[in-house]
């Protein structure tokens, strides 16, 4: 009897658990034996997910905050370097006010020393960072290096583009170029002062006043005939012209007769030479040996001329079987260097010239730039009111 009433119960759940299954087990999920069936393409909504789940965690910000707060700054550093690989933007933001913030609260506590070495590793991922360029020459003005903090405001100066950015960067430079002058005045440093207003001519050609301070720079040393020259480029600017003229005939007066005169009148010449202006830049046209013209961006910036190879397709050049890497608006690139038989700027010629052949895929409207191994020939003035280039021949 026992056995019958067991044996019906068994019967009992076994029904009972069949009739389970089949009532419910299809919402259940599917076993790891179950068929696999292709899964349906991922609609945009999904899609944009998928973009969120990929990028830099919210963590990886405040890991940063606490690696520049300990000074390991290669390893904040590589933390950046990954909020960049990612697509969130504002955290990348942030983590640059982080690391901004930093230096300034180590530049007002006069740890200038790491205050340079956070910027210098910063500015090696984003170099057009005006900003940061700021933040570094207040480093190295603490240090008292003026000539490094002045190449670095400058060099600021290339990539700002705001009117409050560009006006903060004038007055920087203005002050710490009076910082440097005077320490050189104080110590008496005369071959100093001239490098640094030689130096100051070459950064910024537009400015005349650097022509007054090199033009006196060069009378402390007994060349009267340089100083001559560095003030009769700016003779014509509306705002220290006058001085400029005014100095021109003490030194006439005190200057004893030249020994070659028609050598002086060739030092102290003087040609303007047509510009374009372009935003903030000046076009120049120059000539090629072949009498072709073409048109050139002038950038003291640039060491070395550079020509467009749609230019270098003539004759009168020489492939001399070197390259050499350039910084350009999309990063370094390797571009071969050519030997011109002459380049030409108004009635002045520079023979045997080196230049890169670059692309400038960016600047369309233009044959090439015209770097400082073509202008250090020469003194220079980019007069900004008339557009026009005034140069001088170098003395001996």
């Amino acid at each position: 009897m026992r056995k019958l009433i067991f044996g019906l119960l068994v019967f009992i759940a076994g029904v009972s658990l069949g009739w389970y299954a089949q009532r419910y087990g299809a919402d259940q999920p599917r076993d790891a034996g179950a068929p696999v069936t292709p899964v349906p393409a991922p609609t945009e909504q999904q899609e944009a997910v998928t973009e969120v789940a990929v990028a830099p965690r919210a963590d990886v910000v405040d890991d940063l905050a606490q690696l520049l707060a300990q000074n390991a700054f290669d390893a904040a550093l590589q933390h950046y370097a990954v909020l960049q690989a990612g697509r969130d933007e504002a955290a990348v933001e942030r983590a640059r006010e982080q690391i901004l913030s930093r230096a300034r609260g180590l530049l007002g506590a006069n740890r200038h020393g790491e205050a340079e070495q956070l910027l210098q590793l910063y500015l090696l991922g984003d170099h057009r960072d005006a900003e940061a360029r700021m933040l570094l020459a207040d480093a190295y003005a603490g240090r008292n290096d003026f000539r490094a903090a002045i190449d670095a405001l400058y060099e600021a100066r290339g990539y700002a583009w705001r009117p409050d950015t560009l006006e903060r960067l004038a007055q920087r430079i203005r002050a710490v170029v009076a910082a440097q002058a005077h320490a050189l005045q104080t110590g008496n440093d005369r071959s100093g002062l001239l490098e640094l207003y030689q130096h100051l001519t070459q950064l910024e050609p537009g400015y005349a006043p650097y022509f007054l301070g090199l033009a006196d720079a060069q009378l402390a040393l007994d060349d009267a005939q340089a100083a001559r020259r560095s003030l009769q480029l700016v003779v014509q600017d509306p705002d220290i012209g006058s001085e400029a003229r005014a100095r021109l005939e003490k030194l006439s007066q005190a200057e004893a007769p030249a020994r070659d005169a028609q050598a002086s009148a060739t030092l102290d010449r003087v040609i303007g030479v047509p510009l374009h202006r372009r935003g903030n830049h000046f076009l120049v046209d120059a000539r090629l040996a072949d009498e072709r013209s073409v048109r050139l961006l002038i950038d003291t910036g640039a060491s070395m001329t550079i020509l467009t190879p749609g230019v270098v397709a003539g004759s009168g050049y020489t492939d001399t079987g070197n390259t050499r890497i350039f910084s350009t608006a999309n990063g370094r690139v390797t571009a071969p260097v050519y030997r011109l038989d002459a380049l030409s700027v108004g009635d002045w010629q520079v023979s045997q010239l080196e230049i890169g052949v670059l692309d400038l895929a960016d600047s369309p409207h233009i044959d090439g730039l015209l770097g400082m191994n073509f202008l250090r020939h020469f003194q220079f003035f980019i007069d900004q009111n008339e557009a026009v280039l005034r140069l001088s021949v170098q003395g001996p």
